[in-house]
């Protein structure tokens, strides 16, 4: 295989590690909807994550506005929510943002 042939599968990998990322879904149910192997997905995303942390890149996220509600704010960011309530205290928050 050609550089440029490896260039194109790695960033056709990485696009496919970011639509997995975004799912919010496992391995095994993502691969079948998708029809590929786990163990190609494991792989990549292996290889993907040690070039981020080996290029200290950010990994850039897809974020879904939802209405305002009058009691705070929600985030979720695949199966993670992040919920703050009115007075909530700001110095938590950013003790864990440092962890």
């Amino acid at each position: 295989m050609t550089e440029q042939g490896r260039q194109q599968l790695r960033q056709l990998w990485a696009q496919q590690v970011e639509a997995f990322l975004d799912s919010g879904m496992s391995q095994r149910a993502w691969c079948e909807q998708h029809g590929l192997r786990p163990n190609q997905l494991g792989y990549w995303l292996r290889k993907v994550r040690s070039e981020q942390i080996a290029g200290n890149s950010p990994r850039w996220i897809s974020l879904e506005a939802v209405p305002a509600t009058s009691s705070g704010v929600a985030l979720r960011i695949g199966n993670v929510a992040l919920e703050l309530q009115r007075g909530f205290d700001q110095e938590v928050l950013a003790r864990l943002s440092a962890c």
